[in-house]
């Protein structure tokens, strides 16, 4: 996933940038519980054409992508403002049903939702929560949707199920630095700071050089110490002359082990951040 990292921004404020497992035709028609994801157009997965050329080279065709935004989630779409081909809620709807795992269109479902203080939305044919169980359904390992929907359940008041979805896509991360990256955001979000301390250590140990993820842990006095950042070491003052180098013979000192759990840990203030996949 080539997600970038993602701004410290409230769901409501955001200027959206937004980063599997194989279903079957039988699936897709059977569904999730929340209607079929059999669709007259689609579906597609997202992941497979947001940063994939509008106009195919070879066949020279628009982007499925390209034509299902242009037609029915437009920038004034996205902004819950003025969609073009219906209402906010049936264009975003149409977007969701052709793309199942649209992250952008996800989050814009959700603050929707929140708008209208539903949980369908106008013009909707699902509830919010049934959106990301059908994108889920059509891709599991989709980390962005599984981040994007922690942060929703937890908005919901339903931090179990948050924290779920939270080491689901911990779990799908590998050696990713920005997806781990992204974790550790969504983490310190859902006060869960071990593991934003866990997913600093694999992120920035994995070349990750964004800081807002070391910023927010150094303000809680749970950066580790131990935790170099690339360019720290050649940018460090070199011992003076009259300073002895230490023995070639010393043995490095060895990582910190992660601090212990922080019990009565305040949550980081302002709303749960979404992770950024484009």
């Amino acid at each position: 996933m080539s997600a970038l990292p993602f701004p410290r921004a409230g769901w409501r404020t955001l200027a959206l940038a937004l980063a599997g497992a194989v279903v079957t035709q039988a699936a897709v028609a059977q569904g999730v519980g929340c209607g079929g994801l059999a669709n007259n157009y689609g579906p597609y997965d997202y992941r497979q054409y947001k940063d994939a050329p509008e106009i195919d080279p070879v066949t020279k065709q628009m982007s499925p992508l390209l034509m299902v935004e242009g037609a029915h989630f437009i920038d004034t779409c996205e902004a819950l403002v003025k969609c073009k081909r219906g209402t906010i809620g049936s264009d975003i709807d149409y977007t969701l049903r052709a793309f199942p795992n649209h992250h952008r269109a996800l989050v814009a479902m959700m603050l929707y939702g929140e708008r209208t203080k539903r949980d369908q939305p106008p013009d909707a044919l699902f509830t919010v929560d049934c959106y990301f169980k059908r994108a889920l359904a059509w891709k599991a390992d989709d980390v962005i949707v599984r981040l994007i929907y922690a942060g929703y359940l937890n908005g919901k008041g339903k931090p179990g199920p948050a924290k779920e979805q939270l080491e689901a896509a911990s779990k799908l991360t590998g050696d990713n630095a920005f997806s781990v990256y992204n974790v550790g955001m969504v983490a310190l979000d859902l006060n869960q700071v071990d593991m934003a301390v866990d997913a600093a250590r694999r992120a920035y140990g994995a070349g990750m050089t964004h800081p807002v993820l070391r910023q927010r842990l150094i303000a809680i006095n749970r950066w580790p110490s131990d935790i170099q950042l690339p360019g720290e070491a050649a940018s460090a003052p070199a011992p003076s002359a009259s300073e002895p180098a230490p023995a070639a013979s010393a043995p490095a000192s060895s990582p910190a082990s992660p601090s212990a759990p922080a019990s009565g840990q305040a949550p980081a203030s302002g709303a749960a951040t979404p992770p950024a996949s484009r």
